[in-house]
């Protein structure tokens, strides 16, 4: 598998293609489409090797009968078996070795080939994936340059030079010139360090042409390094005739016209992406085991162990306090959800409505919540949310402003006294759910429960993800009456 493969699996989890995005169907078909060009590849090159191997058998013939010529040329051909034999070779062999060569290897391979061609993502699912990839670098922090390693496994983000060489075309065409150099500089300075190096030039990506882009991108931008790109261009390539006109082009209009550089813009990050890059201030938590018995007297004989994060609000986290076997329940009751409980917040956000009273699990569960928050009711459903979103949301202010969820609509969000995150799935990186105000960050692991108390509704938001999908399970709990 190509270093491109595994940039197209990338591109599905950061894009418009991930499961939510576009639907597990879609997924599952672009996977299977690209399983399907592989195989097809594959037998491609299997019957390539048959030809070779055909073709390297009767080479060794050949030479070998050279051999023994070349000990005694003159004794060699003045045997008539040997003559004949060598001009027979070249009377009637290399005709035939010419109409082998020309012939296609695998017609039936390059015909299907043809046809899946045609279910391929279109230029705009392309567009709407690099887009992301560069927005979510921008979001975190991360240089084009830190997401190229030489070993181009040791890291879960890792993107090919061939890779960056087509983000940065993708951003020059939409003239954002700064975001281009850099992805175009990071392609042209790392190219030989991949191990599928020889694989671009086939592909259409020869160095000297990254060179030339990258020096088209510098002249967008007014820098002198434009200069050292044509020439590691020409370089590499020094017959080409339209790249030394371009060259020569480029020396005559600086010197004639010369403008000041547009320099990379010296961006501060928000306090948000400080947050989702985990540069939170220490807060003051205690791990805290009590004897809780706010609401059940028995818990005196069990105490639960949980983590207070902040005071004011009141902010209360209870590690590994929902079971494997209860999640795996409620991701199986996720799974089976009834279209009509079905729901999307947004795109790339969706979920299932799930009463209390559909299982002695759901049921169990929620009586834990009762006793972790010290309550005596909670709101009659469990919201299960699946999400894969590479740009920052608020769940709550989502379903604050839903017309989804017609019974919970009419109580007013200020009568919400608590809510309730159970996290079902880890989420390594990325996914950070976050409370900028109040110092939280909180990155989603399986098991772990966060309840918020609030006087008013605090911004609380979910960091961009970068590998995977969250799946949270919600739960509101209401102010009772005095």
């Amino acid at each position: 598998m190509t270093a491109s493969f595994w940039f197209v699996i990338l591109l599905l989890i950061l894009g418009c293609s991930s499961l939510l995005a576009v639907g597990e169907k879609q997924v599952r078909e672009m996977l299977n489409l690209e399983r399907n060009l592989l195989k097809n590849f594959r037998d491609y090159a299997e019957k390539l090797e048959e030809k070779i191997h055909l073709i390297n058998n009767y080479l060794e013939d050949y030479n070998d009968d050279i051999e023994d010529a070349n000990e005694d040329p003159e004794k060699y051909l003045s045997n008539p078996l040997n003559s004949f034999r060598l001009i027979r070779h070249m009377h009637q062999d290399w005709v035939g070795w010419q109409v082998y060569m020309e012939d296609l290897v695998a017609p039936d391979a390059v015909e299907k080939v043809e046809r899946l061609l045609l279910q391929l993502p279109q230029k705009e699912a392309f567009r709407k994936t690099a887009r992301n990839v560069h927005s979510l670098t921008q979001f975190y922090g991360y240089e084009p340059a830190d997401l190229v390693a030489k070993d181009e496994r040791s890291s879960f983000l890792h993107l090919s030079p061939l890779d960056c060489y087509h983000l940065g075309l993708e951003l020059y065409e939409e003239q954002d010139y700064l975001g281009a150099a850099k992805w175009l500089q990071v392609a042209a300075h790392n190219y030989t360090l991949s191990r599928h190096r020889d694989l671009f030039d086939p592909l259409g990506a020869p160095r000297w042409q990254v060179y030339r882009d990258l020096g088209r991108t510098l002249v967008k931008l007014n820098r002198q390094s434009a200069y050292d790109a044509y020439e590691s261009a020409l370089r590499l390539n020094s017959q080409n005739v339209h790249l030394m006109k371009e060259a020569g082009q480029l020396e005559l209009f600086t010197l004639r016209d010369p403008m000041e550089p547009i320099l990379d813009l010296q961006t501060k990050p928000t306090v948000l992406e400080k947050y989702c890059r985990g540069k939170v201030p220490r807060h003051q938590g205690r791990l805290t085991c009590e004897l809780n018995d706010w609401v059940h007297s028995f818990l005196a004989y069990a105490p639960i162990k949980f983590e207070e994060l902040q005071q004011d609000p009141f902010i209360i986290f209870y590690p590994g306090i929902i079971y494997k076997q209860e999640i795996r329940h409620v991701e199986n009751a996720y799974e089976r959800c009834p279209p009509n409980d079905r729901f999307e917040l947004e795109q790339g956000i969706n979920g299932c409505s799930i009463s209390d009273g559909y299982s002695l699990v759901l049921k169990r569960i929620n009586e834990r919540i009762l006793d972790m928050a010290g309550v005596e009711k909670t709101w009659e459903t469990f919201y299960i949310v699946e999400y894969a979103r590479v740009t920052p949301f608020e769940p709550f202010k989502l379903f604050r402003n839903s017309t989804k969820f017609p019974k919970l609509n009419l109580m007013n969000f200020k009568d919400v006294e608590a809510k309730v995150i159970i996290f079902l799935k880890d989420v390594t990186l990325g996914g950070a759910f976050t409370m900028p105000k109040e110092d939280i960050l909180v990155q989603p692991k399986r098991g772990n429960v966060l309840i918020t108390f609030e006087n008013e509704e605090h911004s609380a938001t979910t960091c961009p993800i970068i590998e995977g999908t969250g799946l949270v399970m919600i739960k509101f709990i209401m102010k009772t009456g005095d």
